[in-house]
């Protein structure tokens, strides 16, 4: 059997986490924290998370983080000119992470939450092709959220869809620290 390939010597994928189920972000840290374990360079940048428990373990495993904090715009009622604010915001950080893709040379970058950032227009999607073509071809990206429209949908090499079949909010239990976010 041939050696397998090292992911830096061969072509990065794009990998998509989406849907209206739970697992998305754990999904993405999970690939996150195997690739670090196997010494690739990696870098997790998030969206919209106030309140990231999992920031110490990225810090402790040495795993760059980043964080555009602005509240989620499905929880926070936006005006006109906050919104417009909230988008210039919001692409400036993902224009700086993919600055910071190509010139820091990670093998693995994680952009959590891109998806609502899309639906909810904070991002454009022609601008966010434009940056994931030009990314260095060895760097695997991975996104997540909801609201991927299907021209980004399209890019991924892995679309994997989280379905929720039962959650506990719909028994009106919230969110627990530790468990959901």
């Amino acid at each position: 059997m041939p050696e397998p390939l090292r992911v830096r010597e061969m072509e990065g994928l794009i990998h998509i986490y989406t849907g209206d189920g739970k697992g998305k972000t754990t999904a993405a840290l999970g690939l996150a924290i195997r690739a670090k374990g196997a010494g690739l360079n990696v870098c997790v940048a998030q969206l919209f998370k106030e309140e990231a428990n999992e920031v110490k373990s990225l810090d402790k495993l040495e795993i760059k983080y980043l964080q555009y904090a602005s509240k989620h715009p499905f929880f926070k009622k936006y005006s006109k000119e906050e919104l417009k604010l909230e988008e210039e915001k919001c692409r400036a950080f993902v224009r700086d992470v993919f600055n910071r893709l190509n010139k820091e040379g990670y093998d693995l970058v994680v952009i959590d939450e891109v998806g609502p950032a899309l639906k909810f227009k904070l991002l454009d999607a022609k601008e966010l092709i434009k940056l994931v073509s030009a990314r260095p071809k060895q760097t695997e990206l991975v996104m997540t959220g909801r609201g991927f429209p299907e021209e980004i949908i399209r890019l991924g090499d892995y679309v994997t869809e989280m379905k929720m079949m039962n959650h506990p909010f719909n028994r009106g239990i919230s969110a627990r620290k530790g468990i959901e976010y």
